[in-house]
């Protein structure tokens, strides 16, 4: 038979190497699971189109100056002149064309990234 002393001195060294597992619960089994969620980003509502005011251009000439003149007093009660040479005229041309270029690329983008938020969902789901 064991010494009670021996038996305390077999208890506490089994207890400390065993680090008193024997009174503790085991731990719950971790579960991995993979969950695909779909992102919903809402898409703003595209700004207004463009209501663009009328300009009127007047060609004015040496032949026509004087009635032009006149046409524009009685019309307008002054006259102003803004002068563009035809070199101007045509460098305001293209860069309405780089504009007009530029908004269409950005429009482009746009349209692509609504694409990418929102794919479009295949028939029979829903």
């Amino acid at each position: 038979m064991m010494q009670p002393k021996n038996f305390l001195l077999t208890l506490s060294s089994a207890l400390l190497l065993t680090s008193c597992s024997v009174f503790q619960t085991p731990e719950p089994e971790v579960v991995k699971e993979t969950v695909y969620v779909d992102r919903q980003i809402e898409v703003k509502q595209r700004p207004p189109a463009l209501a663009l005011n009328e300009v009127i251009f007047y060609v004015v000439n040496a032949e026509n100056v004087n009635s032009f003149a006149a046409k524009m007093e009685k019309e307008h009660g002054s006259l102003i002149f803004i002068a563009m040479s035809v070199r101007g005229y045509e460098s305001m041309a293209l860069n309405m064309a780089e504009l007009r270029r530029y908004v269409e690329q950005q429009k482009e983008i746009i349209i692509y990234y609504e694409k990418q938020a929102n794919p479009p969902v295949p028939s029979g789901e829903k």
